[in-house]
């Protein structure tokens, strides 16, 4: 078979037969596990796409690429800064990518209106010559006279105009040196595409370097064998449906996004063509009416007319009312091509996939004889390989064309997999790129992998040159840190060696007044009904701040309660002020209050800081702490909260062009207490956006936070682990902006959370899309490394 494309120029190509066809990259638009509502808005947006293209020709080719990325290309996609660990880290992701990773590119050509060369009799002279040239002289027929081009880029500038919404741009050279190797090599990696240029003749050389030499052997009658250079051998077989379902529901069908679930690389090309409505109309009544006149022989032959021929006159008479509204109609050809370099492999493949779309009402067959053909009908601007179904647009739009079943960022370090398809996390990605917040929020009861995949964040941020600071109120778990890099620790466990001084942890007096008031109404119980308790607490803080900077800290407080208790004329006041004095002066003597009566300035902000909270009596449960909680743990929660404003500070400090990671978990109870919630709320919706700050908010149920509605706006990234409970799984779906009708919670995500293996969490990424994922660290090592599940639990869920 002949080749089916002569020339290219920028991203058109001309067939054999003069056609100019525009290739585009095709986007693709958050869709699973999504609300009803917005699914069927990606499938009428698609619809409506395939409408304004009434009149032409089109394809939509879905393309795997199989991963390859070497240490040094890993480490610049990731921007990381090269370190030995970040070395190691790189070599165990190319590792990992080998094994078979890859991903799914989609693409648009789109036949350009016609270049009426008829309408211009100079140019038609010269295609004429051109032509008796060619075959008179032996010289070969060049498309590409200027005429013919012009009014190719003129054609093309005005239908991007109108699909540029649904596409990432133009596509380039490298785009068309993929398309072509890939229809050549369809197991392994590509290798380097070629050199970029703006267009030029497909000659037999151009060709050769696209399909590295190879030999293409159609002569079985079931599958095609290519043979490249290296005298590596593969086999491709290709699958048609000659039949399809008459209809498909809006939503749930999607038989061309499935392809990225079904756990082989498969490639498809569907080919189509959009009838204008009025043309499609007058073909739909001819056969009608030779319909009719089947019936009405048959009736007066004493014969009835049989159920089909009735339900295809009444299909036909709603087929010309939609017509008649302006509904265009279009037909189309599928072409799914598989490949391995193990024939009996493929064959099996082939089966199972032949299954799978037979269970879904599709003829799939694999067509004896038109192997050859099939594997053209990848070529952009080719002809159709199987026969032609006529449907609505509607029909091809619910296959998912335009569906992302795609997660994670566009690039950066590996975080986990979705099937086969790698995701990515990177650090600042979000708001250097998207323009949203870095935040992230993570729920987990233990052994499902929250602290795991908080550690490994930390790791992959410290790696891309990020500072770390850490709040750790549990076990001391974040001391393995220290096996990886060096960190700096803030002992605030009750009895630790560290003090801190609260007048002195913000650079700025106004700031710093804030925090220490803050902190007092925490400490001191100080209810917002109490006016005569907050207006003495507001006075000590402001003769404290008024001394010289040595002397501003909690022993001076203390003592300007002293002082008020002498100056106030009122007495309520004055009794409140004494009452404040005795409760810091109890808070002083205390082995957990000590640590606030530091007296020193703020160090110099270290690389990596962990601030280690371990035993530090706080409420066990949201419940509790609206119920009422013990003084002890008040002043828990107190210092809680200074460590949440030395993080905040790190993020506001530090120049917005440094990363800033900021864990803090159990961080349910920061935004439980309105002090707490407004330092979240600011490094969430200022810091994560503009300062280069990363929070990460843990904690092990979604319930325990009460305003969770108000985070999933300024939140990006979303990680839910495995839980049993209905409560919490409907609290996660609502985070998550996932379907919840009735139907949904039987048998979508809800019905997979309570068996979420140790790892898998249910993922919403910065461009909303929701997915199962599973978390894998790299090296491998660190999985022991960062996990903290108990022995047993570890066994169980292996």
């Amino acid at each position: 078979m002949v080749f089916p494309l002569v020339a290219f120029k920028n991203n058109i190509v001309f067939n054999q037969q003069g056609e100019p066809f525009a290739l585009y990259p095709l986007k693709s638009f958050p869709y699973n596990n999504l609300p009803k509502y917005i699914r069927e808005h990606v499938i009428k947006q698609m619809e409506q796409l395939l409408w304004g293209l009434e009149g032409r020709k089109g394809m939509l080719l879905f393309l795997c690429e199989e991963l390859y990325v070497s240490e040094r290309e890993y480490l610049e996609a990731a921007a990381m800064e090269p370190s030995e660990e970040a070395f190691r880290h790189a070599a165990e992701v190319r590792r990992t990518l080998l094994a078979g990773a890859r991903k799914r590119r989609k693409y648009l050509a789109v036949q350009l209106s016609a270049t009426a060369l008829e309408d211009d009799w100079r140019a038609f002279l010269m295609e004429c010559r051109d032509t008796v040239m060619g075959a008179f002289c032996g010289t070969e027929r060049w498309l590409l006279n200027s005429q013919r081009l012009q009014k190719a880029l003129e054609s093309e500038e005005e239908l991007f105009k109108k699909i540029r919404h649904a596409t990432h741009g133009r596509a380039v050279f490298a785009d068309l040196d993929f398309i072509l190797r890939r229809n050549t090599k369809r197991v392994g990696v590509l290798p380097p595409p070629l050199a970029s240029r703006d267009g030029g003749h497909f000659t037999p050389a151009i060709l050769s370097a696209f399909s590295d030499g190879c030999k293409i052997d159609g002569r079985p009658p079931t599958y095609i064998t290519i043979r490249n250079g290296s005298d590596e051998v593969q086999y491709q077989t290709f699958i048609t449906f000659p039949d399809v379902p008459r209809e498909l529901p809006l939503t749930g069908a999607e038989w061309l996004a499935s392809l990225d679930v079904i756990g082989m690389a498969v490639d498809a090309a569907v080919h189509f063509e959009i009838t204008k409505s009025h043309k499609a109309k007058k073909q739909v009544l001819t056969r009608r009416k030779f319909l009719k006149g089947q019936i009405k022989e048959a009736e007066s032959g004493n014969d009835e007319a049989s159920e089909e021929e009735n339900d295809a006159l009444h299909r036909a008479k709603n087929l010309i009312s939609r017509l008649g509204s302006g509904e265009p109609l279009s037909k189309f050809s599928t072409v799914i091509g598989l490949a391995d370099r193990d024939l009996k492999t493929l064959r099996a493949n082939a089966n199972t996939l032949k299954e799978t779309y037979s269970t879904r009402g599709f003829y799939a067959v694999r067509p004896i004889g038109d192997q050859l053909k099939c594997f053209y009908s990848f070529i952009p601007g080719s002809k159709p390989a199987a026969p032609m179904i006529q449907a609505n647009p509607g029909f091809l739009a619910a296959g998912g064309p335009s569906v992302s079943l795609d997660l994670g960022d566009e690039t950066g370090p590996l975080l986990g997999w979705t099937g086969s398809f790698p995701v990515h996390w990177k650090a600042g990605y979000a708001a250097r790129i998207l323009k949203r917040s870095n935040a992230s929020f993570i729920a987990g009861a233990l052994g499902g992998g929250k602290s795991l995949l908080i550690k490994y964040l930390i790791y992959l941020a410290y790696l891309a040159g990020a500072y770390v600071f850490v709040i750790d109120p549990k076990m001391n778990e974040y001391a393995v840190l220290e096996k990886l890099f060096p960190i700096t620790k803030i002992d605030l466990c009750p009895g630790g060696k560290d003090q801190l001084n609260p007048f002195m942890i913000s650079c700025d007096p106004l700031t710093a007044k804030g925090i220490v008031t803050d902190y007092l109404f925490i400490a001191l119980n100080i209810r917002e009904d109490n006016d005569s308790r907050r207006i003495v607490v507001g006075k000590a803080v402001e003769m404290t701040a008024a001394l010289p900077p040595e002397k501003r800290n909690m022993h001076s407080c203390l003592e300007a309660f002293r002082e008020i208790q002498e100056i106030l004329p009122d007495q309520n006041l004055r009794e409140e002020a004494y009452k404040c004095a005795l409760l810091l002066e109890d808070i002083r003597n205390s082995d957990l209050g000590r640590l606030v009566f530091g007296t020193g300035h703020t160090q110099n902000i270290a690389r990596a800081t962990v601030v280690n909270m371990q035993g530090l009596p706080l409420p066990e449960s949201a419940e509790r702490l609206k119920l009422g909680i013990s003084p002890n743990e008040r002043q828990g929660l107190g210092l809680l909260y200074l460590a949440s404003t030395m993080a905040k500070e790190v993020a506001f400090t530090l120049p917005p062009e440094i990363l800033k990671i900021i864990p803090i978990d159990e961080s349910w109870m920061m935004l439980n207490i309105s002090e707490g919630k407004r330092v979240i709320d600011s490094l969430i919706r200022k810091g994560a956006r503009s300062h280069g700050a990363i929070p990460i908010l843990g904690t092990q149920n979604t319930t325990d936070v009460e305003d969770f509605q108000g985070l999933r706006n300024n939140i990006s990234y979303i990680f839910t682990f495995r839980t049993a409970e209905k409560n919490e799984i409907k609290a996660n779906l609502d985070l998550l902006g996932a379907d919840m009708d009735e139907e949904a919670l039987k048998t979508g995500l809800a019905a997979q959370y309570p068996n979420l293996s140790s790892g898998w969490c249910i993922m919403r990424d910065a461009l909303g899309r929701i997915g199962r994922v599973y978390i894998h660290p790299h090296p491998e090592d660190l999985i022991d490394l960062f996990d903290t599940s108990p022995k047993e639990a570890k066994k169980n869920a292996v």
